[in-house]
């Protein structure tokens, strides 16, 4: 069978000069489908004109299915590509999968039209071969844990099987990539996957909506041999995928140390990090920077107890300042991701905010509003509240632009108060002092200057997030 996988173009416009992405998920999908003939296409890598791109592409390659990957807030773009797929390939089947399916896959199936002819909900490692299977023997999908598809105009959800064990999946095949010019700060780079999952119980994530609460990890030598095989490629640097790898800080450690131990000092890391676990283990930070990471993203998300309270976080605030300092002091980058938007917050709480991310000496601060994304506990508590001002547009729902109001502040005071507050900030010339990206990174200056000047088109728009592809 012909199978084409598609990834959604929507990426925030402010870190295009910095970073482009590969969507690692579907080469996951993909080394399961040996003896099809797979392709892999991430449409952020084309960006402009994707619709004569794309049906250009399908007129050269007919494929008998075509997977879509799509968050909440790329579903708009989805829609977009999967019309398109239906009039230039007509014959094809067209599969939805990733984190939107998951979550509103009651609500996807409903209507009297719907752009796909099956969901794929959870992990699609295992569902896609096996749907893909069915097709192929004309059989209905009726005994495809976690695929959902209509019969009789009645879309029917089947149940879902448990989730993978790891240690079964196969290196992911990344040769099945059509486009691969993945840059960060124009080095080649890739991205690898070690655990799967989170048990932190955050109100404002959806990752327990797809995972459940568990943590599951790949054996270290498996992350190795893919970590060898990404070189290979000429990689130059690497961003590690997981969504909380420092809830096993003694592992992460040995994976640091056994990076040291292979040679693989020669590729640059990128990671995201808790606080808490990033400072649990004295000796994790040392090992990371003699491994040559160089870049942690910090999930700060407040600096004031209340909110760390509502967010179920912890008190974390002591441990954030070690976690900079230490970092910083070890050669590693710092990005540190924070939260406003929370029922409670003022003007003041919120430039208190600001204030800190500068005091803090971070190296780039990113800001972005609560969102009320579907299947999060969040979600439900300001619906309840009455604060959620954009309940439906989840193209909007991108973090960088404002869906809510605060009890105090309106959605658009609170929206502009955060563009004003980025302005002032990325626009200080204390940013730029020691910071690591002007200092260490080629035309780092200038990438972090125009990163700054877009928070002024972001101020007048009332949306700093703007992707920049088009159809």
């Amino acid at each position: 069978m012909k199978i084409l996988l598609l990834a959604m173009p929507d990426a925030a416009h402010n870190f295009h000069r910095i970073i482009t992405v590969p969507n690692l998920g579907l080469c996951s999908m993909a080394a399961g489908l040996d003896g099809n003939d797979v392709r892999i296409v991430d449409l952020v890598l084309v960006h402009k004109k994707i619709g004569s791109w794309l049906r250009q592409y399908l007129s050269t390659f007919q494929p008998d299915l075509v997977g879509v990957s799509s968050m909440s807030f790329q579903y708009a773009s989805a829609v977009q590509v999967m019309h398109i797929c239906r009039e230039a390939a007509p014959a094809a089947k067209i599969v939805l999968g990733g984190y939107h399916a998951t979550l509103t896959a009651t609500e996807l199936g409903e209507g009297s039209s719907v752009p796909f002819d099956y969901l794929i909900r959870g992990e699609g490692e295992q569902a896609l071969p096996a749907l893909v299977m069915a097709l192929e023997r004309n059989r209905e999908p009726a005994e495809v844990p976690g695929v959902s598809w209509s019969k009789n105009g009645t879309f029917i959800h089947n149940p879902t099987d448990s989730l993978l064990p790891l240690q079964q999946l196969p290196l992911p095949n990344r040769n099945a990539r059509v486009l691969d010019n993945f840059t960060y700060f124009n080095k080649k780079m890739d991205c690898v996957e070690t655990s799967r999952g989170c048990t932190m119980s955050c109100t404002f994530c959806s990752i327990t909506g797809m995972y459940g609460s568990s943590f599951r990890c790949h054996a270290i030598e498996r992350v190795i041999t893919d970590l060898e095989e990404v070189q290979r490629r000429g990689t130059e640097t690497v961003l590690l995928v997981d969504d909380n790898i420092t809830l096993n800080p003694v592992r992460f450690k040995n994976l640091a140390e056994a990076i040291i131990a292979r040679g693989l000092t020669g590729m640059e890391y990128l990671v995201q990090a808790s606080v808490a676990g990033i400072t649990a283990d004295p000796q994790l930070i040392p090992a990371l920077a003699r491994a040559n990471f160089k870049l942690v993203f910090l999930g700060i998300e407040s600096v004031q107890a209340k909110t760390l309270a509502m967010f179920r976080k912890g008190d974390i605030l002591e441990k954030t300042e070690q976690a900079v300092l230490q970092l910083r002091r070890h050669g590693i980058a710092v990005m540190g991701g924070f939260i406003v938007g929370n029922p409670d917050d003022t003007r003041e709480d919120i430039r208190n905010l600001f204030r800190s991310a500068k005091k803090l000496g971070i190296d780039l601060p990113v800001v972005q509003c609560v969102t009320p994304y579907p299947a999060t506990r969040i979600r439900q508590q300001l619906l309840d509240a009455g604060l959620v001002t954009n309940p439906d547009d989840l193209s909007r729902y991108t973090g960088f632009t404002c869906n809510v109001r605060t009890r105090h502040l309106t959605r658009n005071q609170l929206n502009r108060l955060m563009n004003w507050e980025n302005i002032k900030l990325f626009c200080s010339p204390a940013l730029f002092k020691e910071n690591y990206f002007v200092k260490h990174r080629e035309k780092g200056a200038l990438r972090v200057l125009l990163n700054s000047v877009d928070y002024f088109r972001g101020w007048f728009t009332g949306d700093p997030f703007r992707s920049r592809h088009s159809f």
